[in-house]
């Protein structure tokens, strides 16, 4: 199992709004991928403008196939207006 975390800084302002695109339209578009299994997300306490993404995938093949996908090109986009940089990494499971 590969766990992807990603934070995501988002623009000053545009918090609640990005909270729920991710929410009504971001989730589910990858809750509906093949290889996903649970996804968590939130919005840091001590700096709001963070949010954190966990995905669980099945394998890393999973994982690399999404960013061959077209909805791949279609969660970038719900992205873009929001963010102002972030991290990602990808961790092994045991």
């Amino acid at each position: 199992m590969l766990v992807e975390r990603s934070e995501l800084l988002i623009k000053p302002g545009m918090e609640d709004h990005f909270a729920a695109v991710m929410a009504e339209e971001g989730l589910p578009l990858l809750a509906a991928l093949d290889g996903v299994g649970l996804i968590n997300f939130g919005r840091g306490l001590e700096n709001p403008d963070k949010f954190m993404l966990l995905i669980e995938w099945s394998t890393m093949d999973a994982h690399t196939a999404f960013t061959r996908h077209p909805s791949f090109a279609t969660f970038r986009a719900l992205l873009a207006p929001f963010t102002k940089g972030g991290a990602m990494e990808h961790f092994n499971m045991v």
